[in-house]
């Protein structure tokens, strides 16, 4: 399979189990961003703010 095709399954898995925990996270992502916190950091994408520091998505920028 191409790795294109991979990378959209991989994303709809992703989309369709988030939506099984939290039903309106999509609808809650269109009202925009209002994060509590600005996070200065390197652009190492290895580990994420949010997963280092258990925040929600949106909760940084």
């Amino acid at each position: 399979m191409r790795e294109y095709k991979q990378l959209l399954l991989a994303n709809k898995a992703w989309a369709t189990e988030l939506l099984e925990e939290k039903t309106d996270f999509f609808q809650r992502q269109t009202v925009g961003q209002k994060p509590d916190f600005l996070w200065i950091g390197c652009s190492d994408s290895r580990v994420t703010p949010e997963q280092m520091t258990m925040t929600p998505p949106g909760g940084m920028f």
